[in-house]
């Protein structure tokens, strides 16, 4: 089990977009049989492989197949297209669809083309081979057509015969933008919501290796005039172009020039940064990974002073022989950058401090993994190695000192201002030379043995150290099972309280960047969803917000939880929730105090009118976070258009990733529009005036769709001659310019293609006062949402004026007298029917804190706390409120003994350290005696449960009766363990 978090990146490379450099095999049979299977984006992760989910599966471990076999996988898939192609350039084509046809068949083969009935989990009939080997010469490619995303697929082994098909080479070739394998994860996590452009990201994709759909511009889609490339032996010509219906109509061409990065169409990988801050620079380092190495074999850094128009090699800067691995930029000054070589060559370290426009290369003497910079200090930097050492610099890079070794990966943390004493301290986990794990801090030049610290006495668990804004966890293994414990502020530790019928195996912290701590608990009995917690201000109670949140595993193979919140309104989220066997989407205005279903739209896209009645039929959305931040992922916020929700998604009972469609919501979730029948990427222009959008990247595309009235009307602007297959769009990088650049590639073989568009034509003028409008944030028409009237400015829909970098948003805020809805129940207490607050099974409302000592005041919940960062004044706060009571004398009881590693064996000689608390009495007035059964007793008073605990060493092995003793003057209580000392071995 380990405590885990999803931090927000500081300076590394964070999304990733891959394209494959598999060469096809030589053919050696008469005809060949090239299967190639279309997917749509990955979303399952195994065994370091990333599998896509639509159609297909991965490649098999070997290259035979026999044909039932193959047919026998086209279940996955709801269309399956069969296309044969003799010698000449005839084509003959068999399309097997969910939906059966009424299209006659052929009557000869040069020119049939048949359809027929089929269901997804039908096989295929064999006569497809005997049609197939009637044909001399003949080329098969199987492809499947764009299904909906994601089908969960399963690695199931294919049974191989080689017997059967000795005559018949088989090809797997990536239709689309997936890569069966992926690139190192960086060590730095990511958190994607409302990412900004100022972090390098990378842009990786699959390139295509086989012939493109015929419906998507055929084998290779290039300049004009361009013929397409030899396919096994044979070359293609390029079929003409079909699109669907959003692709008609008039177009209005943006200006936009294209600029390809010639020499570079064998690289795979591209790391991408433009800072923006009114900065023309742009950087791209573009490299061929081999993934059986592990490592880059080529690079090539290219540089752009005049937003993306040309670009420059960069290599003859720093030596053409350099093959470098990773950009960083720092995130407190944009113009300084660091390079780093691949280790697999050298190990070296490349310094820019003018965006890249000259370089200082310094040798290094360890192998750098990855790199943090400091939040507010731009020439300090730390450095992990390969070998688990921790190296800081102050001078950005130019010497290094080690900090520590055996630090554990990515738990290592700059100090936080205003929280830490010195802005060179360092936070970090490291392994003592017994094999425990420790937290410790130091600074960053000052880390000897004399200068370290030790916030939290004892060990703890592996990877389990977080450090985020006020708050810091760590995991302690007590008794077999994890305890949490948090420091507030950097307080003392205090364990975290969860409801007593929790038995959590796995906790991850989702945020803490509003006073408050989002956790996601996984209790024993769960395998796929996580129970949301949310905390008090200080981290330590936590009530339950929902149960059963829905994970979605992402690339890596990280769990992400099927959460979001909705940037620019306070306390708003939406979640996946499964019930039974079904999952619905739910949203909040109040920080997950109520919950309700989205109401469907009235109509659909045509007008038609929806018959959707809830519970039974609601709107269910897709909640997954790009891990790329140049791809907008299925659900799109933005804090300066708040209000403005756009996310994939489905009507009816439950989430599905069939017959999905993208919705729009003006008014924060209250009432939803379908505004494309298909996915698109979705982004927001000019501070979100105006929205955008492109189609998936499966698909090439050369136009765009621009909204300036929140998604009702689209209008289509050309930005491409020639089709594009989008990998990655730049928005908005500048802080007043009207520029995005497109990243992709026209064809399977083509180079990096770059795009730069300016829009700014789209708008007619600055927007004035008369274009703007108010508007009133409500829930279901309740105006108060989070004890507060929020009214908003927004551009009136249908305006194309330019909002500009001086737009504002919010226009007042007005506190509303508190209700009972601007309350939650507090710890140990729940929910009832009636909507009152009752004391759960498992809690003692009369249970004085232990930290209470008479004579102090206590605060006496009343079942009920406000919600955190809700502004409500008066009304019934007053009856909701703690109140303060004076703390009363009571007998000890509930008195625990544990040792502080909650083992119950320890070594002939070593100290054993005792812990002793109790859940009620006096902790300041009364008397803890404890007996460690070897003739050895010790006495304490005033003892707080907080203490580092009692140490003791035994001299003789066996097995001792410890016992502790807790006594004041109104009684007393008493415990025991039993302890196992052995010999120490040699």
């Amino acid at each position: 089990m380990k405590l885990q978090v999803r931090q927000r990146p500081i300076c590394a490379h964070t999304g990733e977009l891959q394209r494959s450099t598999k060469d096809s095999a030589p053919r050696t049979a008469p005809f060949s049989l090239s299967v190639a299977l279309s997917r749509t984006r990955t979303r399952t992760v195994s065994s370091g492989r990333s599998l896509a989910a639509g159609c297909g599966s991965a490649p098999p471990s070997k290259p035979w197949l026999s044909p039932p076999n193959i047919l026998g996988r086209a279940h996955f898939c709801r269309r399956a297209r069969f296309l044969l192609r003799s010698a000449s350039t005839r084509a003959t084509r068999v399309q097997v669809s969910d939906q059966v046809s009424s299209r006659p068949s052929p009557t000869s083969l040069p020119a049939m083309e048949a359809r027929a009935g089929a269901r997804p989990d039908w096989h295929l009939s064999l006569g497809i081979w005997v049609m197939i080997a009637a044909l001399q010469h003949a080329e098969a490619g199987i492809t499947c057509a764009r299904c909906p995303w994601p089908v969960r697929l399963h690695q199931e082994e294919l049974q191989l015969t080689e017997e059967s098909l000795r005559s018949v080479q088989v090809e797997f070739r990536a239709e689309d933008d997936t890569l069966d394998e992926v690139a190192p994860q960086d060590a730095t996590l990511g958190s994607g919501r409302d990412q900004g452009s100022g972090a390098a990201s990378a842009l990786l994709r699959a390139k295509r290796s086989g012939p493109e759909l015929a419906e998507f511009g055929g084998a290779d889609v290039g300049a004009p005039g361009e013929r397409g490339p030899a396919l096994d032996g044979h070359r293609a010509g390029r079929p003409d172009l079909r699109w669907s219906r959003e692709d008609g109509g008039a177009s209005n061409p943006l200006s936009s020039s294209t600029f390809a990065l010639t020499g570079d169409s064998a690289h795979n990988h591209a790391v991408v940064y433009w800072s923006g801050r009114n900065s023309s620079v742009i950087l791209i380092l573009t490299k061929l990974f081999d993934f059986h190495m592990g490592s880059a074999t080529e690079s090539t850094l290219w540089r752009s002073t005049d937003y993306g128009t040309t670009y420059e090699k960069m290599n003859d800067k720093f030596g053409l022989k350099t093959v470098l691995s990773y950009l960083y930029i720092c995130p407190s000054n944009k113009r300084k950058i660091m390079l780093l070589t691949d280790p697999e060559f050298e190990s070296s370290i490349l310094i820019s401090t003018d965006e890249g426009a000259s370089f200082q290369k310094y040798r290094l003497s360890f192998f750098v993994l990855s790199l943090l910079f400091h939040h507010t200090e731009e020439d300090w930097a730390l450095a992990y190695s390969h070998d688990q050492k921790l190296y800081s610099s102050l001078d950005f890079g130019r010497k290094w000192q080690l900090i520590h070794e055996q630090v554990t990966p990515n738990r290592f943390y700059w100090s936080v201002a205003g929280l830490d004493k010195e802005p060179d301290l360092v936070h970090m986990e490291a392994h003592t030379p017994d094999g425990n794990v420790q937290y410790i801090t130091c600074r960053a030049q000052m880390c000897t043995e004399a200068n370290r610290n030790y916030p939290f006495p004892g060990f703890i668990d592996i990877s389990s150290l977080i450090v985020q804004d006020d708050y810091i966890f760590i995991q302690v293994p007590t008794s077999g099972r994890a305890t949490y414990y948090v420091s507030y502020r950097r307080d003392s530790f205090i364990e975290i309280k969860l409801p007593k019928y929790s038995l959590p195996k796995d906790l991850h912290i989702v945020s803490t960047d509003e006073k408050q701590v989002f956790a996601a608990v996984q209790e024993w009995n769960q395998n796929d969803t996580y129970n949301l917690y949310l905390s008090d201000t200080r981290g330590i109670f936590f009530t339950l917000a929902m149960e059963n949140v829905k994970t979605t595993r992402g690339i890596g193979g990280n769990q992400m939880l099927d959460l979001y919140e909705v940037a620019g309104i306070k306390g708003m989220l939406v979640a996946n929730k499964r019930q039974d066997s079904q999952v619905k989407t739910y949203i909040t205005y109040n920080k997950g105090r109520d919950w309700r279903l989205l109401q469907a739209p009235p109509t659909d896209l045509d007008g038609n009118e929806i018959h959707c009645i809830l519970p039974f039929c609601s709107l269910h959305l897709q909640l997954q976070m790009s891990e790329n931040p140049y791809i907008s992922g299925t659900i799109s916020t933005k804090s300066s258009s708040p209000g403005i929700i756009v996310a994939t998604g489905n009507i009816g009972a439950e989430l599905s990733y069939n017959n999905v469609g993208m919705f729009v919501s003006s008014d924060a979730g209250n009432t939803w529009r379908q505004i494309f029948e298909e996915e698109h990427n979705i982004w927001f222009l000019d501070r979100g005036g105006a929205l955008v959008a492109v189609k998936m990247p499966s698909v090439p595309t050369r136009h765009l769709w621009v909204s300036f009235d929140e998604g009702r009307q689209w209008s289509q602007h050309t930005f491409s001659s020639v089709p594009l297959f989008v990998d990655g769009v730049l928005v908005e990088a500048g802080a007043d310019n009207q520029i995005m650049t497109f990243f992709g590639h026209f064809s399977h073989r083509s180079e990096w293609q770059l795009i730069k568009i300016d829009y700014r034509a789209i708008f007619s003028k600055k927007c004035t006062e008369e274009d703007y409008q108010t508007w009133h944030l409500h829930n279901q028409g309740e105006p108060c949402v989070m004890g507060q009237k929020q009214i908003y400015m927004k551009r009136r829909p249908g305006n194309h004026c330019m909002l500009g970098v001086d737009y504002s948003t919010v226009l007042s805020a007005e506190s509303c007298i508190c209700r009972a809805h601007d309350f939650e129940c507090d710890y140990g207490y729940e929910r009832r029917s009636d909507g009152n607050c009752r004391p759960s099974f498992w809690f003692n409302p009369f249970t004085v804190s232990r930290s209470c000592s008479q004579g102090q005041n206590f605060f006496n919940s009343t079942g009920y706390r406000k919600v955190v960062l809700n502004n409500c004044t008066k009304g019934v706060k007053e009856i909701y409120t703690a109140r303060k009571q004076q703390c009363p004398n009571r007998p000890p009881r509930g008195l625990i003994l544990t040792t502080k590693d909650g083992k119950l064996t320890a070594n002939r000689g070593s100290n054993v350290t005792f812990l002793v608390h109790f859940d009620e009495g006096n902790s300041m007035q009364t008397n803890i005696q404890l007996d460690f059964g070897d003739g050895t007793a010790v006495s304490y008073s005033n003892l707080s449960w907080t203490e580092e605990g009692i140490k003791h060493g035994y001299k003789s092995a066996g097995i001792f009766r410890v016992t502790a003793l807790a006594e004041n003057t109104l009684g007393y209580d008493t415990t025991t363990l039993f302890l196992h000392v052995t010999c120490k071995s040699d």
